[in-house]
C-alpha cells in the first residue's frame, strides 16, 4: 500500500469580507475524505503586508465539505487513470505484477511453444501399410535386433543389407502393439522372428506379389494382388533332401554372376535346408533358380528349379519382402 503524504494547499475565498485563506490537507495515493476538523480558515487583515494570522474560523471550512468532497473525487480519478495509462504502456500484460510472467520465462515459453509447432514429434511406433503384404526394411547405417518373442532374447542382429548384398527387407506375419514378427533366414523351421517397429531405424513398404510352390503338382504360381498371372513347371528336393515346406519370403534376387548350375538367374528365400548330404559346399539357403535340367521331379538338394525364362520373369517382377509358401 502507498504511504500517504499530506500537503497543505492555500486557497484564497473571494467571498470573505476580509482576505481569507483556506488551508486543508490533499491525500495523494488514496480516496480518504477531507475531515472538516482539519480544514482551516486564515483571515488575513486587508492590506496586511506581512499577512498577519487574524482569526481561526472551523465553522466555514464545515460548510464546505460537500465541494471538498467532489474535488477530492476528481483529483482521484485522474490519477487511476494515470496509472492506467502507465500500466497499459508496459512491456504486455501483467507486466510489473509480481504474480506475472517475467519477461524471460515469457520469451522462453513462447520460443518453446514455436518450437514445438515447427517441428510435431515423430511417432513412437512405426505403422505398417496396410495395402498388399506389408513389409519393413532397416535404413542406411542402421541396425536392427531381432527377437525370439517380444522383448525376449536376441537372435540376431541385422543392418542395411543382406549377407548377399541386397537390402534387408522383411515381410511382416503379425504385429502386438509396438512388435512385428517378420520372416528371416534366421530360424531353421521358419519360424517368425520379431523385431521392435521403430520409425528412427525401419521404413516401411509392401508387395502386392505372393509366390505359391505346390510341391506334389511340381509347379509354381505367381500371383498379383490375388490374381494368378503366371504358372510354370519345377523340379524340387530328391527323397533324401526334400524342400523344406512353410511359409517364407524373398530376402534377394541375382541376375548373371552365378554358378552355371543356377542357370540365368535365382530367387533367394529364407528357407533352409537342414537335411544336406555330406560334403555339400553350396550353403543351405532354398532358393529358385534357373536350370537346363529336367522339369517334374525330386532331383535336387532342396532347391526349386525352373527354366531361365520363367526364373528370370520373377526376377524382374518380385522384390525382397514377398511370401513365399511352399506345401506339399
Amino acid at each position: 500500500m502507498k504511504s500517504l503524504k499530506y500537503l497543505g494547499r492555500l486557497d484564497f475565498l473571494p467571498h470573505a469580507p476580509v482576505r481569507s485563506v483556506m488551508i486543508y490537507p490533499l491525500v495523494f495515493g488514496s480516496a480518504t475524505w477531507p475531515d472538516p476538523n482539519a480544514i482551516t480558515l486564515i483571515k488575513v487583515a486587508p492590506h496586511c503586508d506581512d499577512e498577519k494570522l487574524m482569526e481561526v474560523d472551523r465553522t466555514r471550512a464545515s460548510a464546505l465539505v460537500p465541494l471538498l468532497c467532489l474535488l477530492a473525487l476528481v483529483a482521484f480519478s485522474a490519477g487511476c487513470g494515470e496509472n492506467d495509462s502507465k500500466a497499459s504502456a508496459g512491456t504486455g500484460a501483467g507486466s510489473g505484477l509480481a504474480d506475472g510472467p517475467k519477461p524471460e520465462a515469457a520469451e522462453a515459453e513462447a520460443t518453446a511453444r514455436a518450437t514445438a509447432v515447427s517441428k510435431p514429434a515423430r511417432p513412437e511406433t512405426l505403422r505398417l501399410i496396410e495395402d498388399g503384404n506389408p513389409t519393413v526394411f532397416v535404413k542406411l547405417k542402421e541396425e536392427v535386433d531381432l527377437y525370439d518373442e517380444p522383448g525376449g532374447k536376441v537372435v540376431e542382429t541385422v543392418g542395411h543389407f543382406t549377407s548377399f548384398g541386397s537390402r534387408t527387407v522383411y515381410a511382416v506375419t503379425d504385429q502386438k502393439d509396438d512388435w512385428a514378427s517378420v520372416l528371416t533366414p534366421y530360424t531353421e523351421n521358419g519360424e517368425p522372428l520379431w523385431l521392435e517397429l521403430d520409425p528412427e531405424r525401419l521404413k516401411v513398404g509392401s508387395s502386392i506379389w505372393d509366390i505359391e510352390v505346390d510341391l506334389s503338382e511340381f509347379e509354381t504360381r505367381l500371383y498379383e494382388d490375388g490374381e494368378l498371372v503366371r504358372s510354370f513347371p519345377v523340379s524340387v528336393g530328391m527323397p533324401t533332401a526334400p524342400t523344406p515346406t512353410g511359409r517364407f519370403a524373398v530376402t534377394d534376387t541375382f541376375r548373371g554372376d552365378l554358378n552355371t548350375a543356377y542357370g540365368c538367374c535365382a530367387v533367394a528365400t529364407t528357407a533352409r535346408q537342414v537335411n544336406l548330404p555330406s560334403g555339400w559346399l553350396g550353403g543351405d539357403r532354398i532358393a529358385i533358380h534357373g536350370t537346363t535340367g529336367p522339369l517334374g521331379a525330386e532331383v535336387s538338394h532342396g532347391c526349386v528349379r525352373a527354366t531361365d525364362e520363367d526364373v528370370s520373369a520373377l526376377v524382374d517382377m518380385v522384390p525382397p519382402g514377398t511370401p513365399v509358401e511352399i506345401h506339399e
